[in-house]
């Protein structure tokens, strides 16, 4: 996360996910449909071989920003990534 580029009252999610494509549209429909508009989305793929990331890259809102990890690396180094590209005052 750079300090210098933190947006007050945004809140960014953070969505760690390995072949999740059976719950990965629940998951960011449930982000869309908070009645807190101000946030950002980065699903982290953790180098799924399922249709995780075909799920995702059919949403076009720019709030929802997918990272493609090259290998897999776990959840942590996943949410740590997540956490890099943070632009959000707070993070979930």
């Amino acid at each position: 996360m750079d300090k210098d580029n933190i947006t007050q009252g945004l809140v960014t999610v953070i969505m760690p996910a390995y072949n999740s494509e059976k719950y990965i549209e629940q998951s960011i429909e449930s982000v869309i449909n908070q009645t807190y508009g101000k946030w950002e989305l980065f699903v982290i793929d953790d180098f799924s071989n399922d249709r995780t990331v075909e799920k995702v890259q059919k949403y076009h809102d720019e709030r929802i920003k997918l990272i493609k990890l090259e290998q897999n690396s776990g959840v942590a180094h996943a949410r740590n990534v997540g956490i890099k590209h943070a632009n959000g005052e707070y993070t979930a």
